[in-house]
């Protein structure tokens, strides 16, 4: 009889622990994501910011700005140099630029620049599966920045 029972117990145990395995997973599968609230609020930079931004995951963000390529990627550069990063890598061409940049700890941030039309540019950053989101967006919102100081946000077509 207690054999029986120490079964069913047995059972039970590796039910439930199946069950709390089940309804874990999930919420273990997106640790160090953000929260869809989280994202509504860094897709905006402001009304008058003409900038798009959508989370891709495992550490990506891109994000779309009416800007020229040579404005993005020069306030690229200075939003490195505000936060004090170091430049590892350093790849400019005609229509894309692939940058590298590492912090104090050496957390790195990769980040592609692509030419998307002559007023329009793309910006795909990457810390990678393990690295900050929040490294990400710092630099993001610091290259916006960079580009409103320079006047470098085009608006209704118009150049700088």
């Amino acid at each position: 009889m207690h054999k029986i029972q120490n079964q069913d117990n047995g059972k039970r145990i590796s039910m439930r622990i199946g069950t709390l395995l089940a309804l874990l997973f999930p919420m273990i599968c997106i640790v160090g994501c953000l929260s869809p609230i989280a994202l509504g609020t860094m897709e905006t930079t402001g009304s008058t910011t003409p900038v798009v931004v959508d989370h891709i995951g495992r550490g990506q963000s891109e994000g779309f700005f009416i800007a020229k390529f040579e404005d993005v990627t020069a306030a690229t550069l200075r939003a490195a140099e505000a936060l004090s990063l170091q430049v590892k890598e350093k790849k400019v061409e005609k229509d894309q630029a692939i940058l590298r940049f590492y912090d104090a700890t050496k957390d790195r941030i990769d980040i592609l620049i692509v030419r998307r039309s002559d007023t329009m540019t793309s910006i795909k950053y990457d810390v990678g599966w393990f690295g900050s989101v929040a490294f990400g967006h710092l630099m993001f919102r610091e290259i916006i920045s960079e580009l409103h100081q320079s006047k470098s946000i085009l608006r209704d077509g118009m150049t700088k």
